[in-house]
This record gives structure tokens, C-alpha cells and sequence, in this order.
């Protein structure tokens, strides 16, 4: 016989594609396996999967609330009565009034309306904001004076509800915002209207007192004597911007004061509804108060009694010896019985005692938990507390950071009108000195003049501001509603296309799921590169190609028959199985090609070596290759080592000279007791001395250990493995079973592979025979 050894030698061959964890544990997943997967389970999971996605669109339209939006469109106010660019106008309200509109300020007055929480959308208190943050909605209207806000709600009416009060919560806010602005501005221009009301007065009193000295002269005169025409024109043009400049600083000193009010503002934030704690006490259950019992340390020793009395009947019934020792059997019967009443006898007893136990185990729980109930209230009150002062910090600093900007231009604009205003005093300042110069007092009168004359203007221009600003703030806020939120008719989706899509798809795909959740612990073997990229198993010596059921199909039985001839061909060729004589075939399950294989390779020894080849059915248990020849069941292999009759007598030899096939025989007695290993030895000495070589079919190795003893007997075991059948882990059992038992391995023959792909793999040349014609 061949040494076990000769098998490792072929393990190092290039790695194929093995599918899923066949591999081994450190393995990458191969996507081959979702292939397999489809390959394997499609007859059934296709039907399956229709019922769930059926299942799950009736599902989705039953739960399929229909949405509707509600939009509200606004307009940035560029509208004024009498006085242009008082009332801020907003260039992009896109851009600058989205982030208001998500600002606690806006969204906590609508939040604490209860008309408005009873909005499907906000009745849930605890998810009220999230679900308001979420369905709202603020985008550009096209261009950018336009804003539209928009509220989505499975109600129309409660959409353009809710949508309509943000809006208004909005306006307000900005109306407040705007009108304390405009407020702030007209009080800042108070104190600096009196103060140059007073400086008007002194520079008219200081105009009188120079007149008096100039008694008798004309000033005008003088002074048109002094100055030409462009230096007259010059004063006066720097006494206007002059002019102009004071009343502009005086207004941005008015906005300042107002931009450190509106930066004060503490928004308003709703107190949030602390829960109520709700503790039941646990009232034991029956099943509890069972396990309990037997728990009991008396319960629990009569069980083990009771268990151990019925391991002994069931042994002794199993290992059928109760005839052998009917005492014995019926003295374990009464023990197991009394045992038995005493254990309910027991269990009545410590009923009383567990139930008192698990009341005062559920008192101490329920006390447990009203302290942690009520120490969690504390702390969510705590949290909750917390969280408010939270939210008021984040709105007071986002409101400051919108308002951030503005205050930034307006200090470079007030900058900017500072340093034109020194500019220009400084200007006038100069000629005024040339003036006083050559003019004298004359000069003094006209310039005194002057002043009082910028101070009037000055004057002048900040009452017309004021008056402006109690005007236009009449008007109305920096942006107004063009179009109202109305009750939508039609929902956003009539039919919810994608989520019917999605759920049907997913339910569509759980029974491939599961499919492959199988496939990967099972570890079929799908690819003859799995065995040869095991380390445990031995190598591939043939692929045998599927034998086509149709009687036409000629192409396909070709293919099939030039397979087998090439396992003959590796198995007689390879110089550790040339001088084999007697080959078992085994297979760890059934089903997975072992007596096709036999029986075939049987055949192509014979018309391959044009000697008698005897084919034995060794597997008792289960025989068919008598049904494969349609022979004779006869005494066969089980009369032959029962010797109840001779080899001879018990070999069909109705198929040819060629091949002569020994039936395995109807079994009259237990399967181990006919074969074993010296028992086969013999019988595979006596059939090599009359036949040339012997195949033999066995019984599968995991079911039936007396295949074990078969292939410890002679010289070569092919081991059979069918594709998308055998299981990796059946396989590698089979394996160690067999080098435990001493049996040569000469390979592993992968059986189970389409026609086709055997063509492309091996290619296919035909030949053809006089008077042939191929189908």
C-alpha cells in the first residue's frame, strides 16, 4: 500500500477562487459566495422574497401618512413714506434672516402655544422642538429680496397653521427688533438736538455782542471788501459739509447707543415640563416562582434523583438489555417513581417558603426603585435647568453674532465720518485764521455768523431726522409678508415611490440573506480550488462533469465520460497510484457522487485495459448499484462475508466479460459485524486473485463507520466531493477519520461540474467512430 504521506505532496498548487469561509478563518469574504448563494437558493427564495416585499408594500401603504407643505412668502421692505434710508433696508434676507428663523427666540413662542401643539408633528412634547427644527423649512424665493419659509405636516391645516405662526413669531421679533432700533435712534437725537439748540443760542449771543462793537458799519460790506468771491464760496461750501458730517455722527451716536440695548437682549426660553416617575411593583410570576422551586437545595437533589433514575431506564432501554436484567430494570423503575412523588411532595412544601422569599425581594426592589425614581426626577430637574440656561446663552450669543456685522460697519462708517469731519474742520479752521487775519473784527462778526449758521443747519438737519424716523417707523418693519400660508390640497407624495422601493427591495433580499448567512456557516465546497487550497485535504485528481438527463443530449454524456476517462487516466498515471489494483470510493454524505463515480471509473478501467474489472457494492446500508445495472439483488457482498455463499456464486456477470458487479446482498445482521478490516482484507485478496482490479462503492464514512475498515483494506481511497453539496467541515471530519484508520488517500475527486464549465476549464476534442453521427 501507498504511504498516507504521498498525498501532501500536490498541496502546493496556485490558489483558485474558493467561496466564502472555505477558505479558512483568515480568509477575505469572496463575492463568489453571493453567486452561490443565488445559484443554491433562488427556487425558493424568489417566491419567498415576493410574499415579504408584497407584505412589506402592503405594510408601507397601511402606515403611509400622506405630507403636506405649507410655504409663506416674504419680502425685504424697501417701501417709505416720505424719507429714504431710514428704516435699514435688508439686501440678501436670505442670506442674513435664515439663522433667525431656528433661533430660540422665534421658535419657543410657537412651541408654548398649546393650539399649535396640537399639530400632529408637535403632540409629542418631548420630541416637539426636534420635529419643529426638522420640518421647517427656509429657503431663497428666486432672487434676493424674496424668502420662503415652509412647514411640512401630515396635516394641510396644521402645516399652514404652524407655518403662518412661525412667520408671525418672526415679524414680531423683527418689528421689536426694528422699532426698539428706530426708538433708541430718535432718544439718542434727543440730547444732541438740545445740545446744539444751546450752541445756537451761545454763537447768536457771541453774534450780538460783535455786532455792538461794529456799531454803524455793515458787516456784509467789510467782509466783501476782505474776501473775494471764491474764498466766500469756499466757507460756505466746507460750512454745509461740515453741516452734514456733525448730523450724520450725531445719528450713528443715537444707532451705537441703541446697538448696545438690542446686544443686552436676554431671549425668552420655555421652562421645560419635568416627568412624573411611575414605579409598579413586580408582582412574581408563576415561571418564577417554578424556577425558584427548583432552585430549593431539596427540590434540586430530588430533580438530579429523578434525572439520574431515567438516564438508567433509557440506557438500559437503548442498549436493549431490559430482557437480560428485568429486575434490575423494574428495581430502577420504583426508585425512579418514588423519587418522583417525593419531589411534588417537595415542591408543594417549599412553594409557601419562595413566595414569601420573592414578595420581600419585590418589596425591597419596588423601595429600590422609588428612590432612584425620585433621585433621577431631582436630576433631570437639575439637567433640565441646566439646559435652559443653555439655550438662553446660545441664542444671546447667536443673536450677537448676526448682530456682529452690522455693529462692525457701522464703527467703520462712524470712523470714516470722524476723520472727514477733521479734515474739514481743519480746513475751515484755516481759513477762518486767514480770515481773522486780514479781515479784524469784521472778520470775527462774519465768521461768528457763519458758526451760528452751521449750528442752525446742524440743528435743522437733526430735528428733520427725527421727524423722519416718527414718520417712517409708521410704515412698517424691514420685511413683510407677500403671501400667506394656505392649507395645501395636494400632499407631497401621492404614493411613497422610494420608500416602497426601498422596503419592498429589502424585504425582497432577507431570504438571499439568509441564504447566504447559511451558506457561509455551512462552508459548501463550490470550486475544486477549495480542496486544493486546504492544507488538510488532499489534492483534486479528478473533476468529474454532471451527467446530463436528457437522452439526446450527446454532447453533454461525451463531456461526462471524458471526465471519468481523465480520473483513470491522473489516478493510473500518477507514479504514487500506477501499480494500484483495488480503489474504495467514499464520500462523507450521502448524495454527493460516490456510486456514480464507482461505477463509472469501474467502466473506464475496464474498456481502458480491456480486463475484467469487478465492481462490489460495499455499502449495505443503503445499496444501489444494482438498481444502476438494473441486476439482481442476489446474496452479493453480505452472503459472501456471512459465507453463506462463494464469490462466485454471488458476482453478476450478466454485464460482459468487462465488468463483473457483486450487489451488496440483503442484510441479514448488523453491518459491523460483517465488515471488518480482516474480514475485508481477505475478501479483497480472494477477488484480486480472479480479477485484475476492483473497485469499491462504500457507505458514507460519517454515517457508517464500517467504510473506515473498507478503506483501510485497499490500496487507494478516492474521496468524493460534489459541488454546492459537500460541506467543508464534513469533509475534513472524513478526512482525519480516514488517516486515523491507515487508508491511502490518493485524492480527492470534485464531481457535480456543468458541462460547460468542464469544456471551457478542459476544452473539448471529439472523435469520431465510422457510421457515428454526433447528436
Amino acid at each position: 500500500m501507498q504511504s498516507n504521506a504521498n498525498r501532501v505532496n500536490g498541496n502546493d498548487r496556485p490558489i483558485g477562487r474558493l467561496s466564502g469561509p472555505s477558505a479558512g478563518a483568515n480568509s477575505q469574504f469572496d463575492p463568489w459566495i453571493l453567486w452561490v448563494t443565488f445559484r443554491r437558493n433562488w427556487l425558493w427564495a424568489v417566491p419567498v422574497g415576493m410574499v415579504l416585499a408584497s407584505l412589506a408594500a402592503f405594510g408601507v401603504f397601511k402606515s403611509f401618512v400622506p405630507v403636506y407643505r405649507a410655504s409663506h412668502l416674504l419680502e425685504a421692505n424697501s417701501q417709505w413714506v416720505v424719507f429714504k434710508d431710514v428704516i435699514p433696508v435688508i439686501e440678501d434676507i436670505a442670506a442674513t434672516e435664515k439663522p433667525l428663523f431656528f433661533n430660540s427666540i422665534i421658535l419657543d413662542p410657537v412651541l408654548a402655544d398649546p393650539a399649535l401643539r396640537k399639530a400632529p408633528s408637535l403632540a409629542d412634547p418631548e420630541y416637539a422642538e426636534v420635529s419643529l427644527r426638522e420640518n421647517l423649512k427656509v429657503t431663497s424665493g428666486g432672487n434676493r429680496r424674496h424668502l420662503v419659509v415652509s412647514y411640512e405636516d401630515s396635516d394641510g391645516v396644521a402645516a399652514a397653521t404652524v407655518c403662518n405662526a412661525v412667520v408671525d413669531s418672526y415679524l414680531r421679533q423683527r418689528d421689536a427688533f426694528d422699532q426698539a432700533r428706530m426708538v433708541k435712534v430718535e432718544r439718542g437725537l434727543e440730547p444732541e438736538i438740545q445740545r446744539w439748540q444751546q450752541e445756537v443760542e451761545q454763537r447768536h449771543h457771541r453774534v450780538q455782542k460783535l455786532s455792538e462793537t461794529l456799531v454803524g458799519f455793515a458787516p456784509g460790506q467789510k467782509i466783501a471788501a476782505l474776501e473775494n468771491e471764491s474764498n466766500m464760496t469756499l466757507m460756505a461750501e466746507l460750512r454745509s459739509r461740515i453741516s452734514d458730517l456733525r448730523v450724520k455722527i450725531a445719528i450713528a451716536d443715537a444707532s451705537r447707543v441703541s446697538a448696545a440695548g438690542e446686544a443686552e437682549f436676554v431671549p425668552p426660553v420655555e421652562a421645560a415640563v419635568i416627568p412624573s416617575a411611575v414605579v409598579e411593583r413586580h408582582v412574581p410570576s408563576e415561571q418564577e416562582i417554578l424556577n425558584a422551586i427548583n432552585q430549593d437545595a431539596k427540590v434540586s437533589e430530588a430533580l438530579s434523583r429523578v434525572a439520574h433514575y431515567k438516564a438508567i431506564l433509557l440506557e438500559l432501554e437503548d442498549s436493549d438489555i431490559v430482557r437480560i436484567r428485568r429486575e434490575y430494570y423494574e428495581e430502577m423503575q420504583g426508585k425512579r417513581d418514588e423519587w418522583t412523588a417525593n419531589l411534588e411532595t417537595l415542591k408543594a412544601g417549599a412553594r409557601e417558603r419562595v413566595v414569601a422569599m420573592l414578595n420581600e425581594r419585590a418589596d425591597a426592589e419596588y423601595e429600590r426603585q422609588k428612590i432612584a425614581a425620585k433621585a433621577r426626577i431631582e436630576s433631570l430637574k437639575e439637567g433640565f435647568e441646566a439646559q435652559r440656561k443653555s439655550k438662553i446663552e446660545a441664542a444671546r450669543v447667536e443673536w450677537q453674532r448676526e448682530l456682529q456685522k452690522r455693529y462692525a460697519d457701522e464703527k467703520k462708517e462712524y470712523e470714516a465720518l470722524a476723520t472727514q469731519l477733521d479734515v474739514l474742520q481743519k480746513q475751515y479752521d484755516d481759513e477762518r485764521s486767514r480770515l481773522e487775519q486780514f479781515g479784524g473784527a469784521s472778520a470775527d462778526l462774519q465768521l461768528a455768523i457763519d458758526e451760528k449758521q452751521i449750528a442752525m443747519d446742524v440743528l435743522g438737519k437733526l430735528k428733520i431726522r427725527a421727524a423722519a424716523i416718527r414718520t417712517e417707523k409708521q410704515q412698517g418693519g424691514s420685511v413683510q409678508t407677500l403671501a400667506a400660508a394656505t392649507p395645501p390640497r395636494i400632499p407631497l407624495e401621492s404614493v411613497p415611490t422610494k420608500k416602497l422601493i426601498a422596503v419592498s427591495g429589502g424585504a425582497f433580499c432577507i431570504p438571499f440573506l439568509l441564504g447566504l448567512l447559511w451558506e457561509l456557516r455551512v462552508q459548501r465546497v463550490t470550486d475544486s480550488a477549495a480542496v486544493d487550497r486546504s492544507q488538510s485535504l488532499a489534492p483534486v485528481v479528478g473533476e468529474i462533469a454532471q451527467l446530463p438527463s436528457g437522452a439526446r443530449n450527446g454532447r453533454g454524456r461525451r463531456i461526462f465520460e471524458e471526465s471519468v476517462d481523465a480520473l483513470r487516466a491522473n489516478l493510473f498515471l500518477s507514479l504514487d497510484t500506477k501499480h494500484t489494483r483495488s480503489i474504495a470510493v467514499v464520500s462523507s454524505m450521502s448524495g454527493e457522487g460516490k456510486s456514480s463515480v464507482a461505477s463509472q471509473l469501474a467502466l473506464s478501467i475496464a474498456k481502458a485495459t480491456d480486463q475484467t474489472v469487478l465492481l462490489v457494492d460495499a455499502d449495505l446500508r443503503y445499496p444501489d448499484q444494482h438498481e444502476i445495472f438494473g441486476l439482481e439483488m442476489g446474496p452479493g457482498l453480505s452472503g459472501v462475508l456471512s459465507q453463506t455463499a462463494t464469490l462466485e456464486e454471488a458476482v453478476d456477470t450478466s454485464l460482459g466479460s468487462l465488468l463483473h458487479v457483486l450487489p451488496a446482498g440483503r442484510l441479514d445482521r448488523s453491518p459491523h459485524r460483517l465488515i471488518s478490516e480482516s474480514s475485508m482484507r481477505d475478501f479483497v485478496d480472494r477477488a484480486l486473485e480472479k480479477y485484475s482490479f476492483v473497485v469499491i462503492d462504500t457507505a458514507p464514512v460519517l454515517s457508517a463507520s464500517e467504510s473506515l475498515a473498507v478503506a483501510s483494506s485497499v490500496d487507494s481511497t478516492l474521496l468524493c466531493v460534489m459541488r454546492d453539496v459537500s460541506r467543508m467541515d464534513n469533509v475534513n471530519r472524513s478526512m482525519r477519520r480516514l488517516d486515523a484508520s491507515g487508508a491511502t488517500i490518493a485524492g480527492t475527486v470534485f464531481s457535480g461540474v456543468t458541462a460547460g464549465q468542464y469544456a471551457y476549464r478542459y476544452g473539448s476534442y471529439h472523435y469520431a467512430i465510422a457510421g457515428e453521427t454526433d447528436a
